[in-house]
């Protein structure tokens, strides 16, 4: 049959068309998804509500003969602050009670070594921290008995690294004991009676200021302690106040409640994007020292 010319183009045009439009709805389809959507222009979404910008540091110094129960009490109290690393005190019981008190989710860091090596353990709560290292931390070689000031074994601090899995920070915490019957509370000096106490204090603030400086620029130094120094009491340069807080730029419930806290002390550096905010003290517990919550926030 024979086409008019005109007409002939508008059909050929027509066929083309058609051919475009079947290719097209046989070819797949591509979704994108939001998520990958974000990843490939570089965006995030995600709202700073869904970030944790908090984390909280307890110190817990355990009572000689304390069963699994009464630990158990002490640390679901502190926990119940939020507390997700404990640093303990004077673990004079035996290793298998205390991790029986902790819960399921948590480990506890008991380095085993010489005499002392396992006195001052931390537990943190893997859910929240991934341990990078840990080790024990001779503090001073020639130190005290608890109640006659006699030379005794060697006094060791447990030292952790942690990283939080959420925000990626890291802290190196370390747990420690100072000497007894170190403080006058009366001159709000040294115990110069007790003069092996005091100088082994000072040896262990030198090796605490050690720690510190090894800690590498972007991890934030942390320390728990039962220091055995009345906070609102230590008015010279010779103990806590003037031979750790301040050489070391620590912020530590020495600026809480009034009142303080008895001789139980939660540190952390200054100069890092979370700082302390506030501090809790639970004093119904079955030792005889108030636990210390330090909740710390980010800056900004």
């Amino acid at each position: 049959m024979f086409c008019h010319p005109p007409l002939h183009r508008t059909l050929v045009r027509l066929a083309a068309l058609v051919t475009t439009l079947v290719l097209l709805t046989a070819a797949p389809t591509l979704v994108v998804s939001p998520a990958q959507a974000r990843e490939d222009t570089g965006s995030d979404t995600r709202t700073a509500s869904k970030v944790p910008v908090r984390f909280s540091v307890a110190t817990l110094n355990l009572m000689k003969g304390m069963r699994v129960p009464g630990m158990r009490h002490d640390i679901g109290r502190v926990i119940s602050g939020d507390a997700s690393v404990i640093g303990f005190q004077e673990r004079l019981f035996s290793r298998p009670a205390l991790r029986a008190s902790l819960p399921k989710s948590w480990t506890l860091l008991m380095p085993k070594g010489p005499t002392g090596t396992d006195d001052n353990p931390i537990a943190f709560d893997k859910d929240v921290w991934e341990l990078e290292k840990t080790w024990s931390a001779l503090l001073t070689g020639r130190t005290w008995r608890r109640q006659t000031g006699q030379v005794a074994h060697d006094q060791y601090g447990v030292v952790a690294v942690l990283r939080h899995r959420r925000t990626g920070h890291t802290i190196r915490a370390v747990s420690f004991h100072l000497p007894n019957h170190l403080h006058n509370r009366r001159t709000g000096g040294p115990n110069y009676h007790n003069m092996a106490g005091v100088r082994a204090m000072w040896r262990m603030a030198d090796r605490l200021r050690d720690l510190r400086k090894g800690t590498r620029p972007e991890h934030q130094f942390v320390a728990m302690c039962d220091c055995n120094v009345t906070e609102n009491r230590d008015l010279t340069d010779d103990l806590v106040k003037g031979r750790i807080t301040r050489p070391l730029r620590l912020e530590t419930n020495y600026s809480g409640r009034k009142g303080g806290s008895g001789i139980d002390y939660v540190m952390a550096e200054r100069s890092s994007e979370f700082r302390i905010d506030s501090f809790e003290m639970y004093r119904r517990l079955v030792t005889d020292h108030p636990g210390i919550v330090a909740t710390f926030r980010r800056v900004g």
